[in-house]
């Protein structure tokens, strides 16, 4: 019995310590992404392309890797867990991912703007769509409107919608300023590439349009893309 207690107590402090390491390992990932910024702007205009695909990459790694953990909901429940055994807030999950991500857009946008040259050597634009419809679909599922690209054909649709947590809300409210700037990088695109990219988001947009939101930010950003962007290829 002595034995099998000792061997508890060795593993619940082996997990304490790696939920300690997830938790410290978001303020570190963090870092890098300031770090990222500031070589960036102090280097901007001396870096190559070679050294711009690294960056991009590095932001896109870590924004996926905060995607995944925000996921995991094993990990949520042990880092909760954890949290509470040592008496310390529980670890900023949304607040990582949105920093995360808005730190991948930024990036992107202030290369389209200030490094024209680059666009012949990356494909960013391509780049920045991929990233602004991810969050576009996590914004989705958060708001309990699974997007369109993931649906079977044999789903049936339902009669009626459940109307949203007190937690939910939080966490689209949480997510508000994100998908705006989602929604207006895309509507930044110049028009030859917005009608390329348009036919892989347009059921986002229209996900979003049916979707509940605590804001009327996202809907104002929605009617000015359908305005200016979609209404251009429209009436072209």
């Amino acid at each position: 019995m002595k034995t099998d207690l000792k061997t508890y107590i060795v593993q619940l402090d082996i997990n304490f310590t790696s939920e300690r390491v997830h938790f410290d390992g978001i303020y570190l990932y963090m870092f890098y992404l300031q770090v990222a910024t500031d070589l960036y702007k102090k280097h901007q205009q001396s870096l190559s392309a070679a050294s711009i695909k690294v960056l991009i990459e590095l932001y896109s790694s870590i924004a996926l890797h905060a995607r995944e953990m925000n996921r995991e909901s094993i990990l949520l429940k042990k880092l909760q867990k954890a949290c509470s055994v040592l008496e310390i807030s529980g670890p900023p999950m949304v607040h990582f991912e949105n920093e995360s991500f808005q730190n991948h857009l930024n990036f992107l946008q202030n290369i389209r703007l200030h490094d024209n040259f680059m666009h012949d050597e990356i494909e960013l634009d391509q780049e920045l769509v991929a990233v602004c419809e991810t969050v576009l679909d996590i914004y989705l599922n958060c708001a309990g409107s699974i997007s369109t690209f993931h649906k079977s054909d044999t789903m049936p649709a339902p009669h009626r919608k459940l109307p949203l947590s007190s937690a939910k809300k939080e966490e689209i409210a949480a997510r508000t300023s994100l998908v705006i700037s989602a929604l207006q990088g895309l509507a930044g695109l110049k028009k030859d590439s917005f009608r390329r990219y348009i036919p892989g988001f347009f059921h986002l947009l229209v996900d979003l349009v049916r979707s509940e939101h605590t804001s009327g930010e996202v809907q104002h950003a929605l009617s000015n893309m359908f305005r200016s962007s979609v209404g251009q290829i429209i009436m072209d």
